[in-house]
């Protein structure tokens, strides 16, 4: 994994590329690739790389990287998992490599079949390829969006690179904010495909090619989830046939020349994950976070208990929050802007952990998102989860009694999947916010859409829109719009398949732009088999009634883990990444919160309604306080590094580079 940053004067070939500004772009990106530095500048294109070497560790995997007759270079920010079969396929025709890794069998890859050839590829990355004789540049993200690229064009000159804050560098970049991306991230937690904050720097959307040249700029979807009938065969086979792909899967993904971990939460996807490297013929080092007697679950018992069936070495870190106002700086400037939650918190711990001891990490991110693990995929189809239960219900109870009988242990080979969607559904937070959503009228109940977007959107407009003095930053129905267009065109048929498809291609991105920023802030790589395309086009196949059986989310997923798994994780209820800072915020550093919020740089900003926000600081009550504090102290706090320039203070984009290969 890798930095990529680049400057194209597609409109005037003449126009030589600043060397200086793309030079301040890529070491902006020294974090990502601590362990070299490489240009190509010709003309009026210019690339820079910043190398974490992961395959092949010699000079030979240096970048950028160009064909043996310079026809074609790349920088290239990504793995590659199932390159050996088309390096093999390339090496037939005649091809001659020069070193190991996955970017120069991508490189020759594109040079002979061209990005149709980006359907075949299982791999996340985000890459640029010049192509000099038909001077052509190409930007590509992977189908899931694992990996991010983002541009900025004039219309004259397009500057890209793998993280916002190279973009930095160039000083005649605008720093205007998008209202419609934080009324996106108000409602859904992120901004929405190509949005970001800033409304002249756009991302690539998952799956997606740009090429730009002379002749303009074309955009293509190379890769989509088209295909939602289920597979047919028994539950069994089904089962079995996900442990193969999975264990296949896995495998490809620990191809690695440095040493290989896991992030372990002790939740049941991360523990699949560590399963299988395990089955593998690796033996992870698993590092996580809790937080004891801080008013949230202790993972702890959990991670142990995992750990210990697997038989894997587990180191764990825990925070204090004593240092939450600086840490917030500091992760939004890492993170470029407001995405999804307060995980940002312990990711950032977690992977600053793993970084002394290994150079990769794989988790178990998108497998809720794609197999149907969050509870409100049920809301799609309330009445058959229902059912499903109370059919089981006689079952499972018949099952407690025999094993209370019997003294049988809860662990292991004897573990059953089943339950911890009602674990869910049980909770007050839960039952509240489906009590709330049910007043907003009739749609709320009958329409599916409306009980999902509803249900996901949590806080109502109407608070959203006292918070903020500008009539545009807020506007449900626009966010609501999107939502229903989305799913409408979703080639699915199924509900609960149309929003997982939603998820997977908004909230998911969201995710792995956060997992992407909090892992590559400490040099460290992170690998998600679970969003592996094979992996999705699985379990998009997989139909409701296997991810939803028996009281279980994903059970599918569990079915094919329970032989290893205890049952106190198997069935565990679906936590996410849980944290204190609900209690930091309103215990030691509520002080420093409304001091943000209230300051003369947020009142000058010309966002917030200021005398509203104090309201809501005064009810610290207020079942929605956290969700809309902790939204309004991002955007501020975001705002005071992005546009009031405090970026500055963390920014190594004038800081001395390692050894510079030149192209």
């Amino acid at each position: 994994m890798c930095g990529i940053a680049g400057i194209f004067n597609y409109a005037d070939p003449e126009r030589a590329v600043d060397r200086a500004t793309l030079t301040r772009m890529t070491r902006a990106l020294a974090h990502r690739g601590p362990d070299g530095e490489g240009f190509f500048v010709e003309g009026a294109i210019g690339l820079g790389h910043r190398r974490l070497a992961i395959v092949d560790l010699s000079p030979s995997g240096a970048q950028p990287m160009s064909t043996p007759d310079g026809s074609h270079w790349i920088a290239y920010n990504g793995e590659f998992y199932n390159h050996g079969g088309f390096r093999d396929a390339l090496a037939a025709k005649g091809v001659a490599f020069r070193g190991s890794s996955d970017t120069e069998t991508l490189l020759h890859l594109m040079a002979t079949r061209g990005v149709d050839a980006l359907a075949e590829v299982a791999g996340i990355f985000g890459f640029a390829l010049w192509e000099r004789d038909a001077r052509r540049l190409t930007l590509a993200r992977d189908p899931l969006g694992v990996k991010q690229v983002y541009v900025h064009d004039d219309g004259q000159r397009i500057v890209f690179a793998s993280e916002i804050k190279a973009l930095y560098a160039c000083p005649d970049v605008p720093r205007e904010v998008d209202p419609e991306a934080v009324n996106e991230y108000l409602h859904v937690h992120t901004p929405l495909f190509e949005r970001t904050f800033l409304k002249h720097v756009k991302q690539l959307r998952a799956g997606e090619f740009l090429r730009v040249s002379g002749g303009g700029r074309t955009h293509r979807r190379y890769w989509e989830v088209t295909d939602f009938a289920p597979r047919g065969g028994s539950p069994d086979e089904n089962v079995r046939d996900l442990r193969d792909a999975l264990q296949r899967v896995v495998g490809e993904q620990l191809m690695s020349d440095v040493p290989v971990g896991s992030f372990f939460s002790g939740g049941i996807d991360s523990t699949a994950v560590a399963s299988m490297a395990t089955r593998a013929g690796l033996r992870p080092r698993c590092f996580g976070v809790h937080f004891t007697g801080q008013g949230v679950i202790d993972e702890r018992p959990y991670q142990e208990a995992a750990a210990k069936a697997l038989g894997l070495d587990l180191e764990l870190i825990t925070l204090d929050g004593s240092s939450f106002p600086q840490d917030m700086e500091r992760l939004l400037y890492t993170q470029d802007q407001p995405v999804i939650g307060a995980a940002m918190l312990p990711m950032d711990a977690v992977a600053k952990l793993a970084a002394q001891k290994v150079k990769v990490c794989v988790g178990g991110q998108a497998a809720d998102e794609v197999f149907g693990g969050y509870a409100r995929y049920a809301l799609a189809h309330p009445m058959k989860v229902a059912s499903q239960w109370v059919r089981g219900v006689p079952a499972t109870v018949a099952r407690r009694l025999a094993r209370g009988a019997s003294n049988a242990p809860s662990t292991g080979h004897t573990a059953r999947v089943g339950g911890n969607v009602w674990k869910q559904f049980a909770e007050p937070a839960t039952l509240l916010r489906i009590a709330r959503n049910l007043r907003t009228g009739l749609d709320g109940v009958t329409d599916w859409r409306e009980r999902y977007f509803n249900n996901f959107a949590k806080v109502p407009e109407r608070a959203w829109q006292g918070v903020f003095s500008r009539d545009a930053m807020v506007s449900r129905d626009a966010v609501r719009a999107v939502f229903r267009d989305t799913v409408d065109r979703s080639p699915a048929t199924d509900p609960a398949d149309k929003v997982m498809h939603w998820d997977s291609q908004t909230y998911l991105t969201g995710l792995f732009q956060q997992d992407d920023r909090m892992s590559m802030a400490h040099s460290l790589e992170s690998r998600v088999p679970m969003a592996d395309p094979r992996i999705v086009r699985f379990a998009f196949r997989s139909g409701f009634d296997l991810k939803f059986r028996d009281g279980a989310s994903k059970w599918i997923l569990r079915q094919a883990v329970a032989d290893v798994i205890p049952a106190e994780v198997l069935n565990r209820r679906k936590v996410g990444f849980d944290t204190p800072a609900v209690r930091w915020m309103q215990g030691p550093h509520r002080d420093w919160v409304r001091d943000t919020l209230t300051s003369t740089a947020a009142r000058n900003r010309g966002f917030w309604n200021v005398p509203a926000l104090t309201q809501w600081l005064d009810r610290p009550s207020d079942p929605l306080w956290f969700d809309v504090v902790w939204k309004a102290l991002c955007i501020e706090v975001w705002a005071t590094v992005a546009l009031d320039g405090r970026w500055r203070a963390h920014s190594t984009l004038d800081a001395p580079a390692p050894e510079a290969r030149e192209g």
